[in-house]
Parts: structure tokens; sequence; C-alpha cells
């Protein structure tokens, strides 16, 4: 889950960036050069109200004004900066040396052996049939 959080989250950055660029900048007449943007231009090209809509469209969700989407953003950052706080390296070598202590990866080998050791008779079905004498192989037939 946390996974696809990330590269949802770094998905929704990178369309907000595309869209940020493509709106901030009036095009010049050098299409192909840095001299098509004029980042000293008179006014702000960039809309809120154009990209609230776009996201309200893509998403169906709008942020009110500014403030709303800047402090959105400021518990993403916080939320980022704050997982220094799990450290998961120093948990794992306390992990090695000490076998009764736990973490969120020696819990989840545990689940996922136990859940192995749960579902072993469904994952092999074929030991539970019973086939007649005539059908298995003789002798040397494997």
């Amino acid at each position: 889950m946390g996974v696809a959080r990330v590269l949802g989250v770094a998905l929704l950055c990178a369309i907000h960036g595309a869209t940020v660029e493509n709106t901030l900048f009036e095009d010049g007449d050098g299409a192909n050069t840095f001299r098509a943007f004029n980042p000293t231009q008179d006014e702000e090209t960039y809309s809120m109200v154009i990209a609230n809509r776009f996201w309200s469209q893509i998403f169906g969700v709008a942020f009110s004004n500014k403030h709303c989407l800047w402090m959105s953003a400021i518990g993403v950052v916080g939320l980022a900066l704050n997982l220094h706080a799990y450290d998961f390296i120093s948990q794992e070598i306390r992990a090695a040396e000490d076998p009764e202590f736990e973490t969120f990866y020696t819990k989840n080998i545990l689940l996922n052996q136990g859940i192995c050791a749960w579902m072993a008779a469904q994952d092999q079905p074929h030991e539970n049939l019973i086939f007649p004498e005539e059908v298995l192989p003789c002798g040397n037939a494997l």
C-alpha cells in the first residue's frame, strides 16, 4: 500500500508540474530553443482557477483556494520527513543481535510463514487425491 501511495503521489506531482510548466511561460518565437520561454514576463500565466477546474474534472476533488493546496502539501512533506523515526536499519541490526526483538520485517516473515502453513493443504490438492493402481506409473516410468 505504501509503494502504491508513493507512486500515486509521484504521478500527481508530475501531472501538476507539467500543468504548471505548460501554463507558467508564454511561448515565444524560438520553438525549440530556451529563448522560446520568457521568465521575465509581466503577468502571471498560471491560473489557480484553471488548474483547480482541471483537477476537479479528473479527480472530482477541488481546493477552495491556494491556502488549502499549500496546507495539504505541508502535511505530505511533514509525513515524509517524519519517516526517519521508524529507523528501519537500526531495528534490523538489533533484530540480528537479539532473536526475541521483533520488527515490522520479522513480523511480516512470521505472518507469511503462518499463512503458508495454514494454506498448505489448499495449495497442494494433488496430495489428497487417491489414484487407482492401474493409472499409477510402473517401474522406472518417472
